[in-house]
């Protein structure tokens, strides 16, 4: 038995771990992850971690298509190109390798629950083997999520883009905001794919960073995330692991199988 509970509206992907990416019409998913999502990342040359824009924040102004990163000086990078982990160090300040995932030995990325700008306290969290994914194959947000915090709390920012899923959906008329929580350990049936629901995502500082094109620094994101979800503090959309492969496309319908 099945209930259709929500119709894709937004796919997502980013070639560049923690860069800004793409909006796409359909994604197409392995058993690990959607196919050219977080497929480069860069590795810190001393510590071997993954940098992150949970501690590096200034990756957030770089965009990347499959080819090409475009950095907020107006520098453009081959990927593929011999100078392209100079061009970045440089960048950067430090010495950093770009990396395909599965290419280098697994290793992890350094986190914080606390405000940017803050004596933020970092601890390291292991990415997915073979991947420079956080937790999960796939990342979910249901717009009516958004929209309950928005109207609850219409002085802060909740643009999407904060919050870097892969896919977004519209919810039936009777789902409330938060009420995707309740397919915790059920499977959705979207496109030609099965996804399993694992745990809802939880949110690291990035959101509360400044992004590109107007998102301006939102340092009461938490608070107001913990008010309106009580049960799942510091929470918001919901991780999923990929049971069967297969296509997710813009105008899918979302089946809750169970």
């Amino acid at each position: 038995m099945t209930d259709v509970v929500a119709t894709v509206t937004s796919c997502f992907r980013a070639p560049v771990k923690s860069m800004q990416g793409l909006e796409v019409d359909s994604l197409e998913f392995t058993v690990d992850a959607a196919v050219g999502d977080r497929t480069w990342g860069l590795i810190d040359r001393d510590s071997g971690k993954l940098m992150t824009a949970k501690r590096y924040s200034r990756l957030l102004n770089a965009s990347a298509d499959d080819n090409t990163i475009t950095l907020d000086d107006g520098r453009q990078v081959d990927i593929g190109a011999p100078d392209a982990s100079r061009v970045l160090s440089d960048w950067l300040g430090r010495p950093v390798e770009l990396c395909r995932a599965g290419e280098v030995p697994d290793t992890g990325y350094e986190m914080t629950f606390d405000p940017p700008d803050d004596d933020a306290e970092y601890f390291e969290i292991p990415t997915p083997p073979g991947t420079f994914l956080d937790l999960a194959a796939v990342h979910l947000i249901s717009s009516a999520t958004l929209a309950g915090c928005a109207e609850a709390r219409p002085d802060l920012n909740w643009d999407v883009r904060r919050f870097r899923p892969n896919l977004v959906v519209d919810v039936a008329d009777h789902i409330e905001p938060f009420g995707e929580q309740a397919w915790l350990n059920r499977r959705l049936r979207v496109g030609t794919a099965v996804l399993s629901v694992g745990s809802p995502t939880v949110r690291c500082a990035m959101p509360l960073r400044a992004q590109p094109d107007g998102l301006a620094r939102q340092p009461g994101l938490f608070a107001a995330m913990n008010e309106l979800n009580p049960d799942h503090p510091n929470h918001l959309g919901l991780y999923l692991q990929v049971v069967n492969p297969g296509t997710i496309a813009v105008g899918d319908r979302v089946h809750l199988e169970g």
